[in-house]
């Protein structure tokens, strides 16, 4: 890793003697084509606002991301790039071969595919976290559930892997029509399969713990489909469009548009705005493209237009703001929401050129074809603008498939009648041995419901009024167990548990329970939301606490895993505060000494 980033350090400062590297802020759009060749006339060609000189010419998709994008490239390498053409990042990506498979998770993290069926997880800081394989081929784009869970297609099933690499379950799955899988608003996932009666595709939904739950049969042949926060909208070949939700633990039409009203093909392109409140339907119709625009959450259409592309050559689109985007072979095009075109420009050719993307600071970039040069080209300022919107947070459990699982295994369903330890010794290693060791399947959903019941009566420790005082006292007595519990907590490779951990470092003041809840944090690392950084933070206020060093031992730790596994923006919202903070207050000799060492640590990985 080092040498490779050395190599690229050595190249860049060699062109930029040179000078290779450009970065011109010209604010011009791409020039006009050539009538015979397709590339630019000497006399209209233009200078790009920005370039970089990468190490690789390009060999998939670029990967828009919150920073600008990432790329693969030859090599078995991947750049990221920021908007203003910065290389953020040179990384080597691990396996033989790369398939084309990448994709963005939550936070900014990418998830590759190399050697048919391994799978690797890249932090927003370009590094590689683990890799771990596949019980087959991976044949479609891994998706990442709510709780950070990955799943991903095989010829001939479905698997689920944890946040930190282990196989969670592989159930078998019919062979699938090349449709990414898609996760339903409640958190199960719907595989298309190539299957089809009387013309009709079927599928299987799964829940997030394995189980097929049922296989269900559409009215026509689905061509291609993306999640929601209101469900799955699937385009059938007959040109409809429908919502399909799982409320009810079953599969229902939230709303159809029927075969007609936005001229649907097997070439329309499905594009949703950043808070999934609206979509855009791209379509060719009679030698021009037709646009539609429609709420999600009824399907109510708001606007029918069109756009000088050619739907058939569609190279990229986004729904970016309150802009569509649409970038065919030759022109480029932004569209209000409105149908109003904001603007226009033409490209090179594409014989220069073959990979375009869109950022929403208003940029086109182009990545050139054997080439190692990316250049950028504004076509729209963006000055003054909000931030692009985000998707909202989800919930990052899942309730309905946890109390079912409850009740195939037939667990109390409520803590009214528990005074003891509801989970064994025994028992307890039977968990923890099946979380080390995967495939756990739906087991994993009769754990969860255990221990929601046992926080369910530890968090009584911390209510003032309780119902049953008695819950509360069995664990006061029984301090053991509550740490069992706690450091159970932390082994689940998802952030399931992340509110009841941040919950505990922020209220609990005996530092032998405390301890335990730091080493779950560092154990755990996944912190999409900063909810683990924050309660270490919390604990900066209470003097008695960071005045022991065993404490502020474990929250550099903590601090340090989370950092580690989040990348720079981590480390750059809460990670650097804490530990500068233990630095700077007048605390013992030891914690400045354990705090400085973590610098070092941090600083080494070179993120």
């Amino acid at each position: 890793m080092k040498k490779i980033l050395s190599c690229v350090l050595l190249f860049i400062i060699f062109f930029q003697t040179t000078p290779v590297f450009s970065q011109k802020n010209t604010g011009k759009k791409v020039g006009k084509q050539s009538e015979t060749t397709g590339g630019t006339t000497e006399e209209n060609a233009i200078e790009p606002n920005w370039q970089l000189v990468v190490g690789g010419a390009p060999v998939g998709n670029p990967l828009i991301t919150e920073y600008g994008f990432a790329v693969p490239l030859e090599g078995r390498t991947m750049a990221a790039v920021s908007e203003s053409g910065n290389l953020m990042w040179f990384a080597g990506l691990p396996g033989a071969r790369i398939a084309p498979h990448s994709s963005t998770g939550t936070g900014d993290f990418l998830i590759t595919v190399s050697g048919g069926n391994s799978v690797s997880l890249i932090n927003p800081s370009g590094l590689t976290l683990w890799s771990a394989r596949v019980p087959a081929e991976v044949i479609t784009t891994p998706i990442q559930g709510r709780d950070g869970r990955i799943y991903v297609q095989c010829p001939q099933e479905v698997a689920c892997l944890g946040i930190n690499g282990v196989l969670k379950w592989s159930t078998p799955a019919g062979e699938s029509a090349g449709i990414p899988l898609i996760e339903l608003e409640d958190g199960s996932v719907l595989h298309i399969q190539k299957k089809t009666l009387q013309g009709c595709s079927t599928a299987l939904r799964y829940s997030p713990f394995g189980l097929i739950l049922e296989e269900i049969t559409f009215s026509g042949r689905v061509v291609s489909g993306v999640g929601t926060k209101y469900g799955a909208i699937l385009l059938f070949a007959d040109g409809s469009v429908g919502c399909v939700t799982s409320t009810k633990n079953e599969i229902q039409d939230r709303w159809v548009l029927p075969a007609g009203t936005i001229n649907g093909s097997a070439a329309t392109r499905i594009y949703l705005d950043g808070f999934h409140s609206i979509c855009a339907m791209v379509t060719p119709s009679s030698g021009q493209t037709s646009i539609t625009y429609f709420n999600l959450e009824n399907g109510e259409i708001s606007l029918s237009t069109s756009a000088p592309v050619d739907a058939n050559k569609i190279a990229f689109g986004t729904l970016d703001k309150n802009t569509l985007v649409l970038c065919d072979a030759t022109k480029a095009v932004g569209i209000s929401l409105d149908g109003t075109i904001l603007w226009e420009s033409n490209l090179p050719g594409t014989l220069t050129w073959t990979h375009i993307l869109y950022l929403p600071q208003g940029y086109l970039v182009m990545l050139e074809q054997g080439s190692w040069v990316i250049s950028a080209y504004r076509v729209t300022q963006h000055i003054g603008l909000d931030p692009t919107p985000k998707t909202p947070n989800r919930s990052l459990a899942f309730p309905t498939f946890v109390q079912e699982s409850s009740q195939r295994a037939g667990l109390p369903q409520d803590t009214s009648f528990l005074f003891g330890r509801l989970i064994s010794p025994e028992y307890m290693n039977e968990i923890y041995s099946g979380l080390a060791g995967g495939e756990y399947n739906d087991k994993e959903g009769q754990w969860l419901a255990l221990l929601n019941l046992e926080m369910s009566r530890l968090f009584s420790r911390y209510t003032v009024q309780t119902v049953n005082p008695s819950e509360a006292s069995f664990f006061e007595e029984n301090l053991e167990y509550y740490e069992e519990i706690v450091q159970l907590m932390s082994s689940f490779e998802s952030g399931c548990f992340n509110k009841d951990l941040a919950r505990i470092i922020r209220t609990e003041n005996d530092p032998a329970i405390l301890s335990i809840a730091l080493k779950g944090a560092a154990n755990i690392a996944y912190d999409p939301t900063f909810e683990l950084l924050e309660s270490i933070e919390g604990l900066l206020k209470k003097y008695n606490l960071i005045s022991n060093p065993r404490i502020t031992t474990l929250m550099c730790d903590a601090t340090y895993e989370i950092c580690r596994f989040m990348g720079k923006p981590a480390l750059f919202t809460k990670g650097r505060y804490i530990l500068s903070y233990l630095l700077n207050q007048k605390l013992d000799s030891q914690t400045k000494v354990y705090a400085t060492a973590t610098m070092r640590k941090i600083i080494a990985l070179e993120m």
